[in-house]
């Protein structure tokens, strides 16, 4: 099983030529603002992105909104724990309320994204390869039929 999950996830990483790597805020907690940590950054990464917040193997890691707007992502990804679509929809004035939010580069270019955080983002197990396939699909577009958009991840739009 844990080859077949392996293999998997390599046929999801981007083509190395996929062009500039975004660079990616995914936010676990609202308020106070917490970016992802644990799995989340590696999975960032294998996905073709750059992870802004938070290290490999380590708790998810508090911030500021003064860091989230100095480092103005090229895509945000907003996944509470615990939280799905819906539930996340309905607490995001948290972030959209916040001075400056309309500024954001990912909220200027269309590229921010609520997540189910419950089932896809914030549980370990064999359902990491599809947060993966989530991450590459908001990541990258162009690269993956948007299988999971709308179950598992949705624009701000």
């Amino acid at each position: 099983m844990i080859t077949a999950l392996e293999r998997r996830m390599t046929a999801l990483a981007p083509p190395p030529d996929a062009g500039p790597k975004p660079r990616v805020a995914c936010i676990e907690w609202m308020e106070p603002l917490m970016a992802a940590g644990n799995w989340m950054p590696e999975l960032i990464r294998i996905a073709g992105g750059t992870n802004l917040f938070g290290e490999d193997g380590r708790h998810s890691p508090w911030l500021t909104w003064e860091q989230l707007r100095d480092a103005d992502p090229d895509v945000v990804i907003v996944a509470p724990c615990g939280f799905d679509i819906a539930h996340t929809e309905a607490e995001v004035h948290w972030m959209t309320g916040r001075s400056g939010w309309n500024e954001l580069r990912a909220v200027r270019e269309g590229r921010a994204y609520l997540a189910d955080g419950n089932r896809y983002f914030n549980r370990p197990g064999p359902r990491v390869v599809e947060t993966l396939e989530a991450l590459v699909e908001m990541l990258h577009p162009e690269f993956r039929e948007q299988r999971l958009r709308g179950d598992a991840w949705r624009s701000m739009d």
